[in-house]
């Protein structure tokens, strides 16, 4: 895993900073984001496999860095899905559009967002992806991811294990499972299945909770 860059916003973090730092310019995300060994212990397949997402349907990624689960899920909705790439950072929304033109990935868009507004509709979502940022982010960001999903929808979360791991975040500032259900049940989700999501990471999978 490479070495941790400074301060940062949205965009699946292995890094001990928090939402209130500078979003990442392209260059420090690319060098964190894209380390050849990360397949190995986040397969962006086995993410959508879990999540068990289907041609057609419409994701938003919040917090979706350089596009290393979008570009993934835009390849398995295709053309008749959608998929939103949501980021804090200017620099990364214009590199997830630019990469989208380039790899002829129109059902892919970014989305610039601010810590308390995504400016999606309603319910606009199928799945939401929440990867390695829950401990990151404000509970309006949240609320906002929350209010994407349809009620029918899924809601997915990586966490990092609460111990150890090569590269990541400070222990101190990591999840246990505990925690990050607690987290997501204020905001009106419950889980309905926990995973492992390769050697450092387990999976969360949540609906939105019965009134």
């Amino acid at each position: 895993m490479t070495e941790d860059p400074p301060a940062h916003a949205h965009g699946h973090h292995d890094h001990p900073a928090g939402m209130h730092g500078r979003a990442w310019s392209r260059a420090e995300a690319i060098a964190a984001l894209e380390s050849p060994d990360r397949t190995a212990s986040q397969d962006p397949e086995a993410l959508w496999d879990a999540a068990g997402l289907r041609p057609g349907e419409t994701v938003v990624d919040v917090g979706a860095g350089t596009g290393y689960f979008a570009f993934p899920a835009a390849r398995r909705v295709g053309a008749a899905g959608r998929v939103y790439a949501v980021d804090l950072s200017d620099e990364l929304a214009d590199l997830l559009q630019e990469r989208a033109r380039a790899r002829g990935v129109p059902q892919l868009t970014a989305v610039q967002s601010a810590l308390d507004r995504i400016p999606l509709p309603d319910g606009v979502a199928d799945v939401v992806l929440l990867a390695n940022v829950l401990h990151d982010i404000p509970v309006s960001t949240l609320q906002e991811a929350v209010r994407l999903l349809r009620p029918a929808g899924r809601f997915v979360n990586i966490d990092w294990k609460k111990r150890d791991t090569p590269g990541g975040p400070p222990i101190a500032v990591r999840l246990t499972e505990e925690e990050a259900r607690d987290r997501l049940a204020r905001v009106g989700l419950a889980e309905t299945r926990r995973w492992e999501f390769g050697p450092y990471h387990y999976g969360l999978l949540l609906r939105r909770a019965t009134p």
